[in-house]
Order: C-alpha cells, then sequence, then structure tokens
C-alpha cells in the first residue's frame, strides 16, 4: 500500500473523478470492474436484514434516500474512529483508515447538500449498532480490516441498488461519483488481508448484501 496515498487522491480529486463522472454507464462498468464482492456475510447481518423487496415499492423520495446515505456515511466515519481508537492497526494501516474515514466524511457532506432540508447530520446508529460490537470484539488487525471491508461492501451494494431508483440528477451524480471509490475501498483492504483476487475483485457488482433503510431507518 506504499502508493496507496498518490492513488486515492488521484480517484477522489483527480482526472479519475471527472472521468468517473462523465455517466452513468460509465459508472456502473468501472464499478463492475474495479469493484470489491458486495456482500456481507450472513453471521455479520442476518439475511433478513438486507435489502427487502419492498423498498423499490415504498415511497422513498430523492431526498429521503440521500438522507439515508448520509447517515450510512456517517456511520462509516464513526466505525472506522472506533477501528482506529482500538490501537489494533499497525501504523502504515492506521493512515490508510485515516483517509478513508475521510472520504466517508466527504461523502456524508455530498449527500447531505443532495438531500438539503431532509439532511440530519447524524450517523445511522441501526448500522452502527451492527459494527460498533464487531469492533469492540477484534482481537487484531486482520479481524478490523474484514469488518471494514463488509461495511465498505454493504455501502457500495446500497448505492448500487439506489441509482437503479433514484430520479433526481444530482442524487445519483453523487451516488455514481461515490459508489467506485468505497469499491475501491474494499478492494484496497482485500489485498491488506491478502485475499485471493476472485474475493475482492468479482466479474460484476451487484447489489446483494445492501442495505435497507426499512432495517436501518435514519434516526432509530
Amino acid at each position: 500500500m506504499a502508493t496507496i496515498h498518490e492513488d486515492l487522491r488521484e480517484v477522489h480529486f483527480g482526472e479519475t473523478s471527472r472521468t468517473l463522472a462523465s455517466s452513468r454507464r460509465r459508472f456502473l462498468r468501472d464499478a463492475g470492474l474495479g469493484g470489491a464482492a458486495l456482500t456481507i456475510g450472513s453471521t455479520l447481518v442476518p439475511m433478513s436484514r438486507l435489502m427487502p423487496a419492498a423498498w423499490a415499492q415504498e415511497t422513498l423520495s430523492d431526498g429521503d434516500l440521500a438522507a439515508f446515505a448520509e447517515s450510512v456515511e456517517l456511520a462509516a466515519v464513526d466505525a472506522y474512529t472506533a477501528v482506529i481508537e482500538t490501537g489494533l492497526l499497525d501504523g502504515g494501516v492506521v493512515n490508510v483508515a485515516e483517509i478513508f474515514r475521510e472520504h466517508h466524511d466527504e461523502h456524508a457532506a455530498a449527500f447531505a447538500g443532495v438531500a438539503s432540508q431532509d439532511a440530519t447530520g447524524e450517523a445511522n446508529q441501526a448500522v452502527l449498532d451492527v459494527f460498533a460490537p464487531l469492533i469492540a470484539e477484534a482481537t487484531d488487525q486482520d479481524a478490523l480490516l474484514q469488518i471494514a471491508q463488509d461495511l465498505e461492501n454493504g455501502a457500495a451494494a446500497t448505492y448500487f441498488y439506489s441509482l437503479g431508483i433514484l430520479q433526481d440528477r444530482d442524487a445519483a451524480l453523487a451516488v455514481a461519483t461515490i459508489l467506485p471509490i468505497e469499491s475501491q475501498h474494499a478492494v484496497v483492504l482485500g489485498q491488506a488481508l491478502g485475499q485471493e483476487l476472485e474475493e475482492y475483485v468479482p466479474t460484476f457488482q451487484g447489489q446483494e448484501g445492501a442495505l435497507s433503510p426499512t432495517e436501518y431507518p435514519v434516526n432509530s
């Protein structure tokens, strides 16, 4: 991970981010080629709490979905803070975790801008209720990195699904810009864990493992 700072800076702020913003088709193609496997293990989050079919039938506005995404991103900020504060990460890995935390904070701000009056500025407590105990119980760096990867995967899968139901152009643009970055976070974490390539770079990025705003409501 020696070049992680330069690579992520380019992805987040450089020509790559501008290229990713060219079209939704390009977003999906890039996510499919470079994303992480989008599955949260059944021991981590019960399958009954993952994307219900009813999500697509609910009367959720684009503002509601953006506010939900904001809350997920703020939960990720809190989760990375907890991971760092365990003291179990090596120095170089702490630096990467801090970068990822900063990205999530910026993503939350972007979603808050789209959500406008629907934004809450609060972390999703239901998401934290799942991940916080796992972080507290982790005994080594690998366990923490796996938890972080699961969180990144869940967020990316959520955004992938939401692209199919968002109506507002700005909301879709924000989601489509952020989705590949969080998938790349998961790829970096998979590399750090020594996973096989097929474990963290699937043939196609799907929606399995997405978090539902019904099961993880804002202000829960």
